[in-house]
């Protein structure tokens, strides 16, 4: 027995230098995330034509949960991997993919990977690169890039040039199916100046694509959120279609309690002849005074439409790839599961706004409060619409059914959006949010003004941790 121990301290003591060493060298795991269980609230119609099934526009009440977790390895180290999942599941349902697996069994495939790179910063050289499925934004300061905004298959390179500048190179692909035609390729430059918290960025992107990448609004590459807005809705690509996309990001601090952003882009789409091709420009200029209890948030945009000659020249509304843009959580993507499933506006294009946006409100402690009202208007012609120009499988399929989505200089409407989040603990919060849209449409365009309005109330308990 004795001999049995003594070998046993002898084989650890000449393995311990090993176990240490591995020990050193085992990978530091960093993880986070963020659970949100919720109930909303909604109208059974997203302001379009009123139905059989809906034309009382009764409320419908729906429970569901979001989850997000996140591992970051070897985050401060030369080479790391980041890695986030997201679920999100409407209690009760039962068919497969997103949103799934709410049914009794739980037994739904709805994990979700929103993204997985790996980062290399090489120690001698200042310079990140990331490979794998990225978080691409192109540089903004207004709600995010109308552009482009989301998860893209990428190698991103971001080089720190001095102390207040860096330049970025994408290479991405967003859309690869077998025949080519299918495939979509992005590459991008972007240059970042910030002196003194203040903020400049020149960027300019450019691709390639198939002509059956977005020629059908229920095609593979339709996406959720934004939308691809390649295609214009009067005709199919054909040849080689390409886009070129260019844009300018700004912000500066005027004084401690004043700041100003811009955000100015512009897109040209050649979808083989005139027709399917597409070219506009949007602006956006947020202006933000800084109270002790709030933030006063002046927010406009504005960005051209199509002509009435459209249809045969081209639409006159800004190509861009995919979005997550956002300001409300109501008619604009910005809080996942507790929006997507009843998006009712999401194109930024073809239409002017006006908004007061108080944010930060915090008169009592642990409760913090925003208030959001939209006015808007379209710049597209009324007739487009009026002279049936749009393809049969848009209108039957999307804008019809959903004026907010094309609005014509006919047709405008209001967005009121509040939200108010309660801390019950360091890392639990008790959020309320309402959504609100009246819209008024000209008869004369399209044939009625019997809109219902749309309204939305969630509650949600949100662990962060």
């Amino acid at each position: 027995m004795l001999k049995q121990v003594l070998l046993t301290l002898i084989v650890f003591c000449l393995s311990l230098p090993q176990f240490l060493e591995a020990a050193v060298h085992m990978p530091d795991i960093h993880a986070s995330g963020n659970l949100q269980v919720l109930g909303s609230w909604r109208t059974s119609s997203d302001l379009g034509f009123p139905t059989s099934d809906n034309a009382d526009n009764q409320t419908e009440f729906s429970a569901s949960q979001f989850f997000h977790f996140q591992f970051d390895v070897n985050r401060h180290d030369e080479v790391s991997f980041s890695l986030l999942l997201e679920e999100d599941t409407v209690w009760g349902k039962n068919k497969a993919g997103e949103f799934s697996g709410g049914q009794v069994g739980t037994d739904g495939v709805n994990i979700q990977t929103s993204h997985f790179f790996m980062q290399w910063m090489p120690e001698d050289a200042p310079l990140v690169t990331r490979l794998g499925l990225n978080s691409v934004v192109l540089p903004n300061q207004v709600g995010g890039n109308i552009i482009l905004d989301d998860t893209v298959a990428s190698i991103l390179a971001t080089y720190h040039y001095s102390k207040n500048s860096t330049f970025t190179l994408l290479w991405g692909r967003p859309y690869y199916e077998d025949p080519a035609h299918t495939t979509m390729d992005l590459y991008a430059l972007g240059l970042q100046y910030a002196p003194d918290d203040h903020i400049l960025s020149p960027y300019i992107m450019f691709s390639d694509f198939g002509r059956d990448v977005s020629g059908d609004p229920l095609g593979d590459s339709w996406v959720d959120g934004g939308n691809i807005g390649l295609w214009n809705g009067f005709s199919d690509f054909s040849g080689n279609p390409w886009a070129v996309w260019a844009g300018l990001s700004g912000r500066y601090h005027i004084s401690s309690a004043l700041s100003a952003k811009a955000d100015l882009m512009w897109g040209t789409l050649d979808g083989g002849h005139d027709a399917a091709s597409r070219r506009g420009a949007v602006l956006l200029g947020e202006l933000s005074w800084y109270l002790q209890h709030m933030t006063v948030n002046l927010l406009g945009w504005w960005g051209t439409g199509d002509s009435s000659t459209a249809y045969k020249d081209g639409a006159g509304r800004m190509p861009f790839v995919t979005n997550q843009w956002g300001l409300t959580g109501f008619g604009y993507y910005r809080y996942g599961v507790t929006t997507e499933p009843s998006l009712v506006i999401q194109d930024t294009t073809g239409r002017w706004t006006l908004g007061l946006i108080l944010s930060d409100i915090n008169f009592i402690d642990q409760f913090v409060s925003e208030i959001q009202l939209l006015y808007m208007r379209g710049t597209n012609h009324p007739d487009s619409v009026k002279n049936n120009r749009f393809s049969p499988e848009l209108l039957e399929g999307g804008y019809r059914n959903n004026w907010g989505t094309y609005l014509t200089t006919h047709d405008w409407l209001i967005e009121l959006d509040a939200e108010s989040t309660f801390s019950l603990y360091e890392e639990l919060n008790l959020i309320f949010r309402f959504g609100y849209i009246h819209i008024d449409v000209d008869p004369s365009v399209w044939g009625t003004s019997d809109t219902k309005d749309a309204y939305k109330g969630t509650v949600i308990l949100s662990y962060q941790f």
